[in-house]
């Protein structure tokens, strides 16, 4: 019944989630609120009688009635008696079924209308719609549905509800983690940001960052904050709390915080004042954390002051916030001399009724803690502090530290330190140690013990500890109690601190891709639904499968190359050819995909790394997946056209395919923009899914996913398809870095420029790469284009790949930049002194 609504009322024909991947909400959802008090909230800025109707029908036992609310709210009775038991529906589900017999048995009536105010009239009426979405979605099937019905209907700036509808169902969106679905909903309220009101904006940035938001929306919220500040809107102090204490806060979102209180002359109070202090410290904006910390210190902020911020211990955990913010050691060691040097009097606390003029410790010869565990992990990330070093002051603090979570969360520190230097003669040891306490882990420290093995060259031994982690942590939490570390009294939690998370699963495949198994990365990406239950790929995810997949030529032969164009891969050996595991792993069951992906991982099985995927070159597979997941969560972007044509085929890497494509393939490999793959658009247009019914709705494309897509086509000779990738991401309100925009020149140079005789008849600016970098000029503005350090820069990352024959273990350091981009949470230098924050 569903999809035959769907089917006939959305504009565009897009299939719900097949069952088995509709599953519930997962613990992290909304619980802070919901439907119904989203609407007395509401309610009590918007006097609109059609709010005032839909409450009538889910509340008919309080005043007003249905019948005193229905004459001021415009419904006609005729209307409301043919849509009453649609607006009335038990479920989502329940609604929908009623809401497909009244189309149906009014189908000559049910093309789009032309209203009175020359707007056009949507599915279902606005008043029924918001009852609908009053009720939860039970799977992502309804709430799919849910999502092109509200797409149907358009924004009417004047109609509040219009703009209610649109929160009710980023609401549920995010709360179902559909967030490549929940980005097109608020992209529809940012482009009327001029008819928004102040209580309207404040109540989308509070969903926003509700539950346990994913990082992409990082950028979502900074573009509504800078609404707020540039039309003077007031927030409040709860949506000011909820912005700081999100998960996805960072130093920009606190900037733009700030900013707006000073808009407004508002003061911050004590929490939004610690929040300040964290999060400028924790990206290393000394200044601004410094500034709030003396505020801090001597109470200059909004409301009583509370009689425990003048004791020591309060002043020494926000110490500890504060430390974060410096990025060298030995800048920090002249701090501590100098908190030393203030300390006060002996036998005396730091008094109650007066605040230290000055920060000290409360004695000469003892540092709290949490001061030291900072201080550790400053030294772990200068660069300039030598190894031996660093392993001298560990072992000095482990024979001190009397708590031994925090001597452990110490040997977490370094071995991450030595991660990043990529010493990893020196992991073996520390890893010995930390791995006999199993009962200590969290998360993110089982995601670098599993980045380290991998390293180590033990994958097979990085994904034992991945599952048991994942299947006996309950067990841990259960019956051992890991003390509290203070610095922990105003951090979230993060998500999924009991399980293995999707920055987890992506770390491990970044590490497998630094070894050189590509193919892994692969068998991840088509088994993670059987592998790692209820973990869905991101941006980041996808951005790792491209560069794996462009890595992936790098294990290909010429041979192999062009045996696999003409067709004739199969007459390759049993064990170059792959077996069936490989061709189709996405459709094993659970028990053959683990045992699949252990033998994969196994030392001395004889395997080759072809570079094939699904008995296809990798990226070809990989580009094919692209276009259904981005065209299938967009379908406007099949509508889209380049700006601007390419005039000449890029050069293959295979003497042999080059033949091949230039009598065969040539229109299939270079064509101008995505209708040269017309089997491809058709089916992401129409499918939101993958061939196995997949969806990936968590995925909400970023700077360095579509570089790595830039990349990954010129990789395929396809470079002519890159201005119309930069046509998406302006059409999906991503904006592109410097480094972006010159990988797009520097590919699309080879495609768009002719001989020099031939470009100097032309005469200067008439070129395809002239008319490119004319758009983008006009995109982005000229401030924003790329500097000649941006485009040396690419071209010698560019130069890099090209001149690397061969994949080798750990040899991607022409790529370090934008992998340390993808980490996630692991590399955002995050050290807050607790197990679960450490990074």
């Amino acid at each position: 019944m569903l999809r035959s609504l769907l089917r006939l009322h959305s504009p565009h024909v897009l299939r719900c989630p097949g069952r088995g991947y509709a599953s519930a909400s997962s613990a992290h959802d909304l619980v802070q609120v919901t439907t119904d008090t989203l609407l007395a909230s509401y309610r009590r800025h918007s006097s609109h009688p059609s709010l005032a109707l839909v409450h009538a029908l889910r509340n008919p036992a309080d005043p007003p009635a249905v019948s005193d609310v229905l004459g001021n709210s415009g419904v006609l009775q005729e209307e409301y008696e043919q849509w009453k038991s649609v607006a009335t529906a038990p479920s989502i589900a329940a609604a929908f079924d009623r809401a497909q017999d009244i189309l149906a048995s009014t189908h000559s009536a049910t093309a789009p209308s032309n209203e009175p105010n020359g707007k056009r009239a949507g599915v279902l009426p606005d008043w029924a719609l918001l009852s609908i979405l009053c009720n939860q979605p039970t799977s992502r099937m309804e709430a799919f549905v849910a999502h092109r019905l509200v797409v149907a209907n358009p924004i009417v700036p004047a109609f509040e509800p219009a703009v209610f509808i649109h929160i009710l169902a980023a609401f549920w969106l995010a709360k179902m983690h559909m967030y490549s679905l929940h980005q097109t909903i608020v992209l529809r309220l940012a482009k009327f940001h001029k008819h928004l009101q102040d209580y309207q904006v404040s109540m989308l940035l509070r969903v926003l960052v509700q539950g346990d938001p994913p990082p992409d929306l990082h950028h979502t919220v900074m573009v509504f904050l800078r609404i707020a500040t540039r039309y003077k809107m007031t927030l409040g102090s709860r949506t000011y709390r909820a912005l700081l204490g999100s998960p996805i806060a960072s130093s920009t979102i606190a900037w733009l915080v700030e900013r707006h209180m000073k808009s407004l002359d508002y003061v911050p109070n004590l929490s939004h004042t610690c929040a300040f202090v964290r999060l400028y410290a924790k990206d290393g904006r000394r200044v601004l954390a410094a500034r709030h910390w003396r505020r801090l210190r001597h109470g200059q902020f909004h409301g009583q002051v509370p009689a425990y911020i003048r004791s020591a211990d309060f002043q020494a955990n926000r110490l500890a916030h504060y430390l974060a913010s410096f990025r060298d050691a030995k800048n920090i060691r002249q701090y501590i001399l100098y908190l030393i040097k203030n300390v006060a009097p002996r036998g005396r606390q730091i008094v109650r009724d007066a605040f230290a003029p000055k920060p000290a410790l409360r004695k000469s010869d003892e540092i709290p803690t949490n001061v030291w565990l900072q201080v550790l992990w400053t030294a772990a990330k200068d660069t300039g502090m030598p190894t031996p070093r660093l392993l001298e002051l560990l072992q000095h603090g482990i024979s001190i530290l009397r708590n031994p979570t925090k001597a452990h969360i110490a040997t977490v520190i370094v071995i991450k330190s030595l991660l990043r230097r990529q010493e990893y003669n020196k992991l073996a040891p520390l890893l010995s140690v930390v791995l006999q306490r199993k009962h200590l882990f969290d998360t993110t420290q089982v995601t670098i013990f599993a980045e380290a093995l991998t390293m180590l060259n033990r994958p097979d031994a990085a994904f034992r500890l991945l599952r048991e982690f994942d299947s006996t942590r309950a067990q841990y939490v259960a019956s051992t109690a890991v003390p509290e570390i203070e610095i922990l009294e105003e951090l979230p939690r993060p998500s999924s601190s009991h399980t293995i998370d999707i920055q987890a699963v992506n770390t491990f495949m970044i590490a497998l891709l630094r070894i050189g198994r590509p193919d892994a990365v692969f068998y991840i990406w088509d088994t993670m639904p059987q592998i790692f239950p209820g973990v869905e790929p991101n941006s980041a995810s996808l951005a790792i499968l491209f560069k794996a997949a462009r890595f992936a030529r790098k294990c290909e032969g010429t041979l192999q190359v062009a045996l696999q164009d003409f067709g004739l891969r199969r007459i390759l050996p049993g064990r170059v050819a792959g077996s069936d595991i490989e061709r189709a792993p996405q459709r094993l069951g659970r028990d053959e995909a683990l045992m699949g992906l252990e033998w994969l991982l196994e030392k001395d099985t004889g395997r080759v790394v072809t570079g094939f995927w699904r008995g296809e070159r990798a990226g070809a597979v990989a580009l094919r997946l692209a276009w259904r997941i981005l065209v299938g969560n967009w379908p406007a972007l099949a509508e889209l056209e380049s700006p601007v044509r390419h005039i000449a085929a890029q050069q293959t890497l295979s003497p042999v395919a080059d033949l091949y494509h230039n009598v065969h393939l040539r229109q299939r490999y270079f064509a101008d923009d995505i209708g040269g793959d017309e089997d491809i658009a058709s089916d992401s247009a129409a499918f939101p899914a993958d061939e196995e019914g997949r969806t990936f709705f968590g995925i909400i494309p970023h700077d360095v996913m579509f570089r790595s897509l830039l990349d990954l086509l010129a990789a395929e000779e396809r470079a002519g398809q890159i201005p119309l990738v930069l046509v998406w991401m302006k059409y999906l309100g991503v904006r592109p870095s410097g480094n972006t925009l010159a990988t797009a020149l520097v590919y699309w140079s080879e495609v768009s420029l002719d001989g020099p005789l031939i470009e100097t008849w032309k005469g200067e600016g008439r070129s395809k790469y002239a008319q490119l970098v004319r758009w983008m000029e006009k995109w982005v503005g000229r401030h924003s284009m790329p500097t000649r350090e941006e485009m040396q820069g690419a071209l010698n990352r560019v130069r890099w790949f090209r001149d690397t024959q061969k994949l080798r273990p750990r040899q991607m350091e022409g790529e370090d930049g934008d992998l340390e981009q993808l980490y996630g949470r692991d590399l955002s230098g995050q050290l807050d002194g607790a197990t679960s924050e450490v990074f």
